[in-house]
C-alpha cells in the first residue's frame, strides 16, 4: 500500500492594481498638461494664422471652379484632365486680356469719375435730408463725405506708404490664391490624400466620401453664383442703361461682383448707385431703388433657390450670422467668404457628428454621388 502525499501550493499574494504608481500618475498629469499645451498652441497659429487659411481656401474654391469648367471640357472632348486644366486658364487669361484691351480705357475713366462723384452725390444727399427738422438730427449723425470716403490726410508721406501697403497686401493675397488655385486645379488628389492619411485606415473611405461631398457643394455652389452674378450684373446694366443713370457699367459690374455675398452684397452695390441717382433727382433715386429691388427679389426667389436646389440649402438666420461674425473677425476677405465656409461646415456637421457620430439619416446633397465616385475609384484601383 503506497502512501500518497498531497501538497499544498503556497497561496500567492494578491498584486494591489488598485492605484496606479506614483511614476505612472506623474506620467499621465505631464501628458494631460502637454496636450492642452500643444491644444492652445494649434489653436493660437490657426487664430493668428486664419487670414492665410482663408486665402487657402479662397485658392481651393478657384481651383474647383477651374477643374469644374475642365471636367466640362475633359467630357467633352478627348483632352486630358490636365490638358483641360491648361486649356481653361489659357482661355480665362485670354478672355481677360480682351476685356481689358476693349473696355479698360472706358471703364477706368467711369471708375475714376465715379469715385469723384460719389462724395458730391453724398453731399447732396445730406443738404436735401436737412431740409427736414428730422433729416437735420439725421445730418447730425452723419460722417462727411471725407469721412466717408476715408477722410483725408494731411501727411503726403503717410498717404503713400499706406497706399503702397496696401497695395502690397493686396497683390500678396492674390498671389496666395492664384498659386493654391493653380496647384490645386493640376494635382488635387496629391492634396486630397495627405488628408485621407490624417484619419485611421478604416475610416479612409468614409473621409473620402465626406471630402467628395464637400468638393460638390462648393462646386455647384460655385457654378450656380457664377450665373446669379452675370444675370444680377446684366439686369442692373440694361435698368440702369434704361432710366439713363450715369456709370452703368461700372455700377452693374459692382452689383455683379457683390452677388457672391448673398443677402449683404446687392444692399451694398445699391448705395452707390442710389447716391447718383440722386443727384439727377428724388424720382430717379427712387426708380433705382426699385430696380435693386426687383433684381435682389427676383435673385432671392427665383434664382438662388435654383441654385440652392443643386448645392446646399442653408438656414438664412446661419448664413446671415456667420456673415457679420466673419466679417468683424477678418473683414471683408471673411464677409466675401463666409457663405462657403458655412456649405462646408454645414456638410461637415451633417455627416460627420449627426450621420457617423449620433447615428442619424440626414439628407446631404451630393453624398450619394460622392459614394458613387469613391466607389468607382476603389474599382479603379
Amino acid at each position: 500500500m503506497t502512501e500518497t502525499t498531497e501538497t499544498n501550493p503556497k497561496p500567492q499574494e494578491p498584486i494591489d492594481n488598485s492605484r496606479p504608481t506614483r511614476q505612472n500618475f506623474v506620467r499621465r498629469v505631464l501628458i494631460v498638461i502637454g496636450l492642452v499645451v500643444l491644444s492652445a498652441l494649434i489653436l493660437g497659429l490657426l487664430w493668428q494664422g486664419a487670414e492665410v487659411i482663408l486665402l487657402v481656401f479662397a485658392g481651393f474654391l478657384l481651383a474647383i471652379f477651374l477643374r469644374s469648367l475642365s471636367g466640362l471640357l475633359s467630357k467633352y472632348t478627348l483632352l486630358s484632365e490636365t490638358w483641360s486644366v491648361t486649356v481653361v486658364l489659357l482661355l480665362i487669361i485670354g478672355l481677360i486680356a480682351l476685356g481689358v484691351w476693349l473696355l479698360f480705357d472706358s471703364m477706368q475713366r467711369q471708375f475714376e469719375e465715379l469715385s469723384e462723384q460719389l462724395p458730391v452725390a453724398f453731399e447732396q444727399m445730406r443738404r436735401q435730408i436737412s431740409q427736414y427738422p428730422l433729416g437735420r438730427r439725421i445730418v447730425e449723425q452723419m460722417p462727411t463725405a471725407q469721412q466717408f470716403v476715408g477722410g483725408q490726410s494731411t501727411n503726403v508721406f503717410g498717404r503713400i506708404t499706406g497706399f503702397a501697403s496696401t497695395a502690397f497686401d493686396v497683390v500678396v493675397n492674390i498671389l496666395i490664391v492664384l498659386i493654391t488655385a493653380v496647384y490645386f486645379a493640376y494635382n488635387p488628389k496629391l492634396y486630397n490624400g495627405g488628408i485621407i492619411k490624417l484619419v485611421p485606415q478604416s475610416r479612409e473611405k468614409r473621409a473620402r466620401e465626406i471630402l467628395e461631398t464637400m468638393e460638390f457643394t462648393l462646386r455647384r455652389f460655385l457654378l450656380g453664383i457664377s450665373g446669379s452674378m452675370t444675370i444680377n450684373g446684366t439686369l442692373t446694366f440694361f435698368g440702369l442703361w434704361f432710366l439713363d443713370v450715369p456709370f452703368a457699367i461700372p455700377l452693374a459690374v459692382i452689383a455683379g461682383l457683390l452677388t457672391f455675398i448673398p443677402n449683404i452684397g446687392p444692399f451694398i452695390a445699391g448705395v452707390p448707385a442710389v447716391l447718383i441717382a440722386l443727384s439727377l433727382g428724388p424720382a430717379t433715386a427712387l426708380y433705382v431703388l426699385i430696380l435693386y429691388l426687383v433684381v435682389q427679389n427676383l435673385d432671392g426667389f427665383v434664382i438662388s433657390p435654383l441654385i440652392q436646389q443643386r448645392a446646399v440649402s442653408l438656414p438664412p438666420i446661419l448664413v446671415i450670422a456667420s456673415q457679420l461674425l466673419l466679417a468683424v473677425m477678418f473683414g471683408f476677405l471673411g464677409l466675401l467668404l463666409a457663405v462657403p465656409v458655412v456649405a462646408v461646415v454645414f456638410v461637415a456637421v451633417k455627416m460627420i457628428y449627426v450621420e457617423d457620430i449620433l447615428g442619424r439619416r440626414v439628407e446631404v446633397k451630393g453624398e450619394r454621388e460622392a459614394k458613387k465616385e469613391v466607389r468607382s475609384e476603389v474599382i479603379e484601383q
